[in-house]
């Protein structure tokens, strides 16, 4: 995903637009983000499909996200 391209999608408003960039190729997976929120300290996309947070892996392929504090 080109992170540029994203953030300007979102600053202009264009959040389903910015949202399909970023799940391009991977629409029938079954951890497929369904919606994103923006993280207020680094700036990036934190993706949630329904209630659960989901992140790509080394390959791509949507997965659900490690519990970053255990």
């Amino acid at each position: 995903m080109d992170q540029t391209l994203f953030t300007n999608l979102c600053k202009a408003g264009k959040f389903k637009e910015a949202l399909g960039l970023a799940i391009q190729g991977h629409e029938n997976e079954k951890y497929t983000p369904s919606r994103f929120s923006i993280d207020k300290k680094t700036r990036l996309p934190i993706f949630y499909r329904g209630n659960k947070r989901v992140e790509p892996d080394e390959e791509g392929v949507w997965q659900l996200a490690k519990n970053p504090n255990p």
